[in-house]
């Protein structure tokens, strides 16, 4: 009777676990580029009731397809601008486990695009394979309102999804 017991509530607590997680956005959506980001993210030293922090402010840097050649802009709140002013908006809806405390996490980020051109239909990004991007000193009184820009890689994957919501 106790493994039955144990057994019932092993499967119930999976069955809840399945639930909690959201569908792949990805699952139905074609990679259409994947590009070299190299840049800055950048954070100003910041104070709450917990002390003393890097308070992350924007994202610097270009993307570059395999040949070198500067597909896109970053701009602030995840934005980009492609080389053909072609633009999209982003914003994280999930995030991998953080592998190393110098180094962003994996995420995936839905898109809304402006404009027509390379970026056009756009409806998600996977930024994979990060390296860098996270302060490994803390900050202190003495550096108050300074900023920190800490240089990081990764590699931007952009999706178009069939189904468009």
């Amino acid at each position: 009777m106790r493994a039955l017991s144990a057994l019932l509530a092993l499967f119930f607590l999976a069955s809840c676990t399945s639930i909690q997680f959201a569908p792949d956005p990805l699952k139905d959506a074609t990679a259409v580029y994947s590009w070299e980001a190299r840049g800055r993210m950048v954070f100003q030293c910041s104070y709450d009731s917990d002390g003393f922090f890097w308070n992350f402010v924007q994202t610097e840097g270009e993307l570059l397809n395999d040949d070198g050649r500067r597909q896109a802009v970053l701009q602030p709140n995840f934005g980009m601008t492609a080389r053909d002013g072609s633009a999209l908006h982003a914003k994280i809806i999930s995030q991998g486990e953080q592998t190393s405390p110098r180094d962003l996490r994996t995420a995936v980020f839905s898109a809304q695009s402006e404009g027509h051109g390379m970026l056009e239909g756009i409806r998600y990004i996977a930024r994979r394979q990060p390296s860098g991007g996270m302060p490994l000193v803390t900050c202190t009184a003495s550096q108050r309102g300074q900023y920190l820009r800490v240089p990081f890689r990764a590699r931007y994957v952009f999706y178009r999804s069939e189904t468009q919501t």
